[in-house]
């Protein structure tokens, strides 16, 4: 998910925090030091405890569609100054393990707590997607969350390529393992392929 970082029309500078709330990672602001839940799109302590962020539509794609549509894109560079491997993962052993590290309360059962999903909410309705259903079926999925009509396309090759309104603008949209998601979104419903 990406968000603004306008907030009362005051630009705000973020980083991570290295705490947890509910096992998602918690960023905070600079300016204050109040810390943001990512998931909850909220501070949920500090200053501006209780502030929200205004969550904006972004595509995520892998590097040979980006630069083939993109082919004038600038790139993050990894020469940061810092002696760091950053193709090493450091969460590497974290995605093959069944459970989480720390506690994240009650987890529903509806799906394992560690299957990953694409969450969606459009005016309060909450609704996760499982992302292994999408490699089974690419082109366009349509659904309804709430009375709001959404389109996912998915790509050949089962990658989420966008999620649009009815109108085909983007939507915002956050990938999350199953424990996290349910656990900002305790209404979440879950989509059934037919």
């Amino acid at each position: 998910m990406v968000y603004s970082r306008k907030i009362d029309a005051k630009t705000y500078t973020f980083g991570v925090s290295g705490r947890l709330y509910k096992s998602n990672v918690l960023l905070y602001d600079h300016q204050t030091e109040s810390l943001w839940s990512q998931l909850k799109a909220q501070a949920v302590a500090g200053p501006l405890a209780g502030r929200r962020l205004t969550a904006l539509p972004s595509v995520r794609s892998d590097w040979k569609t980006w630069r083939r549509r993109h082919p004038h894109a600038d790139v993050l560079s990894v020469d940061t100054g810092f002696a760091r491997d950053y193709s090493r993962d450091p969460y590497a052993g974290y995605y093959r393990s069944g459970s989480t590290w720390f506690p994240v309360g009650r987890v529903r059962r509806d799906l394992a707590a560690k299957r990953q999903v694409l969450g969606i909410e459009v005016n309060g309705v909450a609704r996760a997607y499982p992302l292994d259903e999408f490699r089974r079926r690419p082109g366009i999925l349509e659904d309804r969350l709430g009375n709001a009509r959404i389109r996912i396309k998915i790509s050949d090759r089962g990658q989420v390529a966008a999620v649009q309104d009815a109108r085909g603008r983007l939507l915002p949209h956050i990938f999350s393992y199953w424990f996290a998601w349910q656990a900002f979104h305790p209404r979440t419903s879950v989509y059934k392929i037919p």
